[in-house]
């Protein structure tokens, strides 16, 4: 099903709690973890410090930034070596990788299709404000595999959700779920949006509903019933496939408060 995980290791509260699932899920399936941590290379760039300075009052020098790439560095290898011990107290195949840029290029640059991503939905930023933009959503919208993204609170994974719209990839995550349910034991409820009942293409599942409204609000709110993951198609391609529904997709992540996983 899946050769690797890879997840993304931060240091932040919801990137450890992404890698509790990254091992649940890697000793589940029998696949190693890798743990990435990326510096940010606009983080050790002169002009960004310069500026940086002249907001917080420190005092800027030409040079600075090889002292910045030193001490996030030190930290990166804290980070990993206890990622790296986390991961054999669970019994876990893990190895790291620490590398220098953007963060979400790095992720990518890594991934391949046969991969699992895990991340936190809100990564650790230094400075608040600055480098705006979030690097799990431009993730899950380029990623060519998976992608598991956790709320900062873990939660055992007993009754997922399905989000189903009878398109290809609904029926290659319900496939998947499936085959994961014979290692996990989870309960599998599907919703379908619609007018169209799809009850007989679903299959055996251990729930069904067919329900009427705006899918991102129905969806969002059938999450806060109890369940404990969201799995679903990740964004479409082509602007006006992405206007009409990776909206859904972004909705929903913003909205929803329990670890959503993304099918590619």
């Amino acid at each position: 099903m899946f050769k690797r995980a890879i997840v993304g290791v931060d240091g932040s509260k919801a990137g450890w709690t992404a890698v509790e699932y990254a091992f649940e899920f890697g000793k589940r399936l029998d696949i190693p973890v890798l743990g990435l941590h990326v510096v940010d290379e606009r983080l050790i760039d002169e002009s960004f410090l310069e500026d940086l300075a002249g907001v917080l009052g420190f005092t800027f020098y030409y040079g600075i930034s090889a002292k910045v790439k030193e001490f996030l560095e030190t930290q990166a290898d804290a980070v990993l070596d206890e990622f790296l011990a986390l991961g054999r107290k669970r019994g876990v195949k893990v190895s790291s990788f620490q590398a220098v840029g953007v963060p979400y290029r790095e992720v990518l640059s890594q991934a391949d299709k046969e991969d699992i991503i895990f991340l936190g939905k809100r990564g650790k930023r230094p400075i608040r404000g600055f480098l705006l933009g979030s690097n799990s959503e431009i993730i899950a919208r380029r990623s060519p595999c998976p992608i598991f993204l956790s709320q900062e609170e873990y939660r055992d994974i007993k009754k997922v959700c399905l989000a189903y719209d009878g398109q290809d990839i609904s029926k290659k995550a319900l496939n998947m779920l499936k085959r994961l349910k014979t290692l996990f034991g989870f309960e599998i409820n599907v919703i379908h949006v619609g007018e169209e009942d799809l009850q007989k293409e679903i299959g055996d599942v251990d729930r069904y509903e067919n329900l009427k409204g705006l899918p991102e609000e129905k969806i969002t709110q059938y999450c806060e019933e109890g369940m404990d993951m969201l799995v679903m198609g990740a964004f479409s391609k082509g602007r006006l496939k992405e206007s009409v529904f990776g909206s859904v997709t972004s909705f929903v992540l913003h909205h929803v408060n329990i670890p959503v996983f993304l099918v590619k």
